[in-house]
């Protein structure tokens, strides 16, 4: 019995080596199995304020990862000013980096400011990274509507895939030398910008936040 156990063991190792060296050579060797990242916020904001009262900088890396799997690091050391959030909307919320807001708008702020993807996802991750953090429906909504029109823009960058992500694996020397960051624009906000966007979002926005927003028609900017 051992020895024909001994047997089997041998000629199944060489079966399956024959097996894999013909897979090898023809392509077709099994895809194996990659750990898909869970979606939502790995870490919290921990920051300290500037001395210009407005920017802040990260103390400790946060990532958030979509729904996609796609990965949206912070590093730290990173600094934000809320500026990618057109400030006629900021009495909405109440400021950029407030309550449900903070993350949300420190991984959009990053993303506006080192342009490495194209400006229509960093706007769409904002909206999908609120309504993770729990922010409502409506204002999740009227918050994405606000960056998509309002925000800052940019062609969509050319850039290596391994630049994309800023980690323990990233390689500087390589993306200094392929870096090209594109250049940012942003639309203007006027009166009529403001009041024709708040008629666009009517029945689809909380009527209180655009009377809200109304109430900046004519404020200074």
């Amino acid at each position: 019995m051992k020895l024909t156990s001994s047997i089997s063991r041998r000629t199944f190792s060489r079966g399956a080596a024959t097996s894999l060296l013909t897979a090898a050579a023809t392509g077709t060797l099994p895809r194996l199995a990659t750990a898909v990242p869970k979606p939502g916020f790995s870490g919290s904001v921990v920051a300290e304020w500037l001395d210009d009262g407005r920017s802040m900088k990260i103390v400790r890396p946060i990532e958030y990862v979509s729904t996609d799997g796609r990965r949206w690091p912070v590093p730290a050391e990173t600094v934000v000013d809320g500026a990618s959030i057109p400030s006629p909307f900021w009495s909405i919320v109440g400021g950029p980096f407030e309550g449900l807001y903070r993350a949300p708008s420190v991984v959009h702020d990053y993303y506006c400011e080192v342009r490495t993807r194209p400006s229509d996802d960093v706007h769409r991750v904002f909206h999908e990274a609120m309504l993770t953090a729990g922010v409502g429906k409506q204002r999740a909504w009227l918050m994405f509507q606000a960056v998509a029109r309002f925000g800052p823009r940019w062609p969509a960058p050319r850039i290596d895939p391994r630049c994309e992500v800023v980690d323990e694996n990233f390689d500087f020397e390589l993306c200094a030398r392929n870096s090209s960051k594109p250049r940012s624009t942003i639309p203007k906000i006027d009166d009529a910008a403001l009041l024709q966007f708040s008629k666009d979002l009517e029945g689809s926005a909380d009527p209180a936040d655009l009377e809200t927003l109304r109430s900046q028609i004519g404020a200074a900017r």
